[in-house]
């Protein structure tokens, strides 16, 4: 299932009914998470950035490599920075290298992002972890915000792991017991993640 407008709004019904997630629907409204996805190369590259950081040193940083290479991540835009003006821009030689090398595969078509879309989640964590710099956390907000797929909980996110503590307590102490929480938001498990950032946002 893929995240559309009519998906958005089973979500809030089905998750309204919830008695955790219920009163964050009734509080923040409507899921606002973008029904036609993302630029996957943009939120690839923006991912790369956000590791590690907080959200104010990563938009200070993309910023900056914006001024560099346009309003738009586009591959051959970012292969034609230095490494050392990327470096500049606040990024580590090693993010470097992890931006310039998904630049060079979607450049070369090793990474195509249309074919990547057809395949079922499992399998798009498999493709994508074989990119340095991509682990498991990086290819799930890429399905949620690129490629639009509605059941996707990303357990290791540190945003979700703080919002399940303060829905849950002691009960969400591990990413097993997480995981187990979530499957009764099933099959939105992406959308009541939107609303557990919210809490901690």
């Amino acid at each position: 299932m893929s995240i559309n407008e009519k998906t958005l709004t089973e979500a809030g019904v089905f998750l309204g009914q919830c008695s955790y997630i219920g009163p964050l629907v009734k509080k923040y409204g409507a899921c606002e998470i973008n029904p036609s996805g993302n630029d996957p190369f943009e939120t690839l590259i923006s991912s790369i950035v956000a590791q590690q950081l907080s959200v104010k040193a990563a938009n200070t940083i993309e910023s900056r490599i914006l001024k560099l290479a346009g309003k738009r991540h586009k591959p051959e835009k970012l292969l034609s920075v230095s490494h050392q003006d990327l470096r500049e821009c606040g990024l580590s030689n090693r993010k470097v290298e992890y931006i310039h090398g998904i630049a060079q595969a979607v450049r070369d078509k090793s990474l195509d992002f249309h074919a990547l879309a057809r395949l079922d989640d499992h399998e798009v964590i498999k493709e994508l972890v074989k990119l340095r710099g991509v682990g498991q956390w990086t290819a799930e907000m890429l399905m949620i915000f690129s490629l639009s797929r509605m059941d996707i909980f990303s357990s290791r996110d540190v945003g979700l792991q703080r919002g399940m503590k303060s829905l849950f307590g002691k009960k969400a102490n591990s990413l097993p017991a997480m995981e187990e929480i979530a499957e009764r938001w099933r099959p939105y498990r992406s959308v009541a993640s939107w609303y557990l950032w919210k809490i901690v946002d």
